[in-house]
């Protein structure tokens, strides 16, 4: 089997707090932790992130340097192993010959906010509402504690804010929270003034009991395991059996029973597998991916992580875990590389990125460290062009690897979404890859209204009945984020009244990019990861990036100009669109997007879907095959 290999620690600077010092002194010093942090793979660092290192570092590293401590080891923008956090500053020292003490430092430039809840507090400089920093950092201690896995050191972590701009009465407003709950100090610009003895600067940042590490200790820290550790693994286990999104049904056992049987057998000869699992929205196959993370993590003696390429899949996912601090990490982005693991789980895989790395060069390197890779695709979920995989190519990758890959088919032919008709999910492929027929079911409910006033009011129903509804759209209307106070763009439709022949005129916003939320602290509208399974999204119209992966009682369905029917076919126009995404794509291209993204939208209601079309053709061909049955 293959072993496990530590994964590089990624930081954009690292050193003595004494040699760091006098190279923040040296005016190319900011210009190579800018490159550095670009070739850790951390992004092109902004204006004002890089404003933030020339503001905040030097405040930081002169009261280290007063306290004497300038032999500790600091690491400036450490990121975790598993790439989904970063620390503004991480400080390493020794207490014994096998013991480390580890600082996080939250580096804050802010004077003046007010708590709004328990994690999240509102600046009054420019109105915006920010994650309460104690909160941050008792998430990345969380993440220490609960993820270092080395036999060899013993790491006490600790952390703290740094509010190097604030007097005490400012900082006096952030303390509460961290004296009730995370035991994190949030130290202000005036404690660690000139005054201040270096016993009581070692004190407020916690390290008058470190001194700075050997070389051998902090090359041992830098190449330890960073794993999930049995407790970790054991409370993410228990949250997912409780949650009754993961119910697993009929063909879900089987292929849970298989995949389990698969990962033993390669665990015991150490012949790697791919397992491919193919399935039509409703299948349940993310209801498995989460069963099989948490069986597999179960016992606590396994580590699995979770791969999707939708952000807003992987954003629900940790909220569905979040009350387990240090689990956020098991769930990622192709684009992070898992160093110590038995599985990894990739699902959503008709979303996979095909710039940067190719599929089969990400699943090798991962098939060269780990037995099993599980992958979850629907071919017709791709929704951009420059997104998608076919099973031929997971069938290739075992082939062209020298150690020959055993793939392992399953198809999850069952339906536990759509009240579970599976003839409504045929029926929907036969609209619009096929040829259209009927809707003669009667197990669900679907039905065409005549316009977008219709549709709100039937959603509104729903929701007086305790239902979870949404509005889905095309992407045929523009999508920007205005100031605050300023009314929210969003879908615009005029209609015209058949009988009275007035025009109407509809219009409702799409989904934030962020979170907004009312003077009380209150949430308005949620971000667009949350527009699905959060209240305020029910306000709001939803495009197929927030709806793809999820599903709610009710979908209502409005089909714009970019699909429409004309003499018996299907026309697709990609100049209809609004999505960047879709600039430079040709109509033969789109018209295979444009099915894939209307099939997701339809494919989402438990109960039931309501159709709307903005053109009169499209809407009386499809009147016609509903109301005509």
């Amino acid at each position: 089997m293959p072993q496990p290999t530590p994964a590089p620690l990624r930081f954009v600077h690292s050193g003595s707090v004494g040699d760091t010092l006098r190279e923040l002194g040296r005016p190319d010093f900011i210009d190579r932790c800018r490159s550095r942090y670009l070739s850790m793979g951390f992004g092109e660092p902004g204006a004002s992130e890089v404003e933030s290192w020339r503001k905040s570092w030097p405040p930081l590293l002169d009261a280290l340097a007063r306290a004497g401590l300038h032999e500790l080891r600091i690491y400036l923008e450490f990121g975790t192993p598993e790439g989904h956090s970063r620390f503004d500053a991480l400080l390493i020292g020794e207490r014994g010959p096998k013991d480390l003490v580890a600082v996080v430092v939250e580096l804050k430039q802010w004077t003046e906010a007010e708590t709004l809840t328990h994690d999240r507090v509102r600046l009054r400089l420019d109105g915006s509402t920010r994650t309460h920093p104690v909160a941050q950092v008792a998430g990345y201690t969380s993440f220490l504690r609960l993820w270092f896995g080395s036999d060899e050191l013993d790491l006490d972590v600790r952390g703290l804010v740094f509010l190097h701009n604030a007097d005490e009465e400012q900082a006096e407003v952030f303390r509460g929270l961290s004296r009730a709950d995370y035991g994190c100090p949030v130290l202000s610009g005036t404690q660690v003034s000139e005054e201040a003895s270096p016993e009581g600067l070692r004190a407020l940042f916690r390290l008058d009991d470190a001194r700075g590490a050997t070389e051998r200790l902090v090359k041992s820290f830098e190449t330890s395991s960073w794993r999930p550790n049995r407790e970790l693994l054991s409370m993410v286990a228990d949250v997912i059996e409780r949650n009754p999104s993961f119910v697993l049904m009929g063909d879900q056992q089987d292929a849970l029973l298989e995949i389990r049987a698969k990962i033993d057998e390669a665990r015991a000869t150490g012949r790697r597998s791919i397992v491919l699992v193919q399935g039509r929205p409703g299948s349940g196959k993310t209801a498995l991916a989460m069963r099989l993370l948490g069986s597999y993590t179960k016992e606590g003696r396994n580590s699995a992580r979770y791969l999707t390429p939708s952000g807003t899949l992987n954003s629900n996912l940790r909220e569905a875990t979040k009350n387990v601090r240090g689990s956020q990490d098991l769930f990622g982005q192709p684009r992070h590389v898992v160093s110590e693991a038995d599985l990894v789980i990739i699902d959503e895989a008709h979303r996979f990125p095909r710039t940067g790395t190719p599929f089969d060069t990400y699943v090798g390197y991962h098939l060269r460290r780990v037995p099993v890779v599980v992958v979850f695709l629907d071919e017709r979920q791709r929704i951009r062009p420059k997104e998608g995989l076919q099973k031929w190519e997971v069938h290739r990758l075992g082939e062209r690897e020298q150690e020959r890959i055993e793939v392992v088919s399953h198809e999850l032919r069952g339906s536990f979404r759509c009240n579970g008709s599976r003839r409504f999910v045929t029926w929907v492929d036969s609209l619009l890859y096929g040829e259209p027929h009927p809707w003669q079911g009667m197990d669900y409910d679907v039905d065409v209204v005549d316009n977008p006033s219709e549709m709100e009011r039937w959603m509104r129903e729903c929701l007086e009945q305790e239902r979870k509804a949404r509005i889905s759209a095309g992407y045929c209307w523009s999508w920007s984020s205005p100031a605050p106070g300023l009314d929210l763009p969003g879908v615009s439709i005029e209609w015209k009244d058949p009988h009275t022949g007035r025009t109407h005129h509809w219009a409702r916003p799409w989904n934030l990019h962020d979170q907004r939320e009312r003077p009380n602290g209150e949430v308005e509208f949620p971000k667009s990861q949350f527009w699905a399974t959060h209240p305020g999204g029910v306000e709001q119209i939803g495009c197929v990036y927030t709806a793809q992966g999820l599903e709610y009682d009710d979908a209502g369905v409005i089909l714009g100009p970019d699909l429409v029917r004309r003499n018996g076919q299907w026309v697709a126009d990609p100049g209809e669109s609004r999505d960047p995404h879709m600039r430079s794509v040709g109509r033969e291209e789109y018209f295979d997007l444009a099915r894939n993204i209307y099939r997701v939208l339809m494919t989402r209601g438990m109960g039931s879907c309501r159709l709307y079309s903005t053109d009169r053709e499209t809407q009386e061909f499809l009147t016609s095959l509903v109301h005509g049955a």
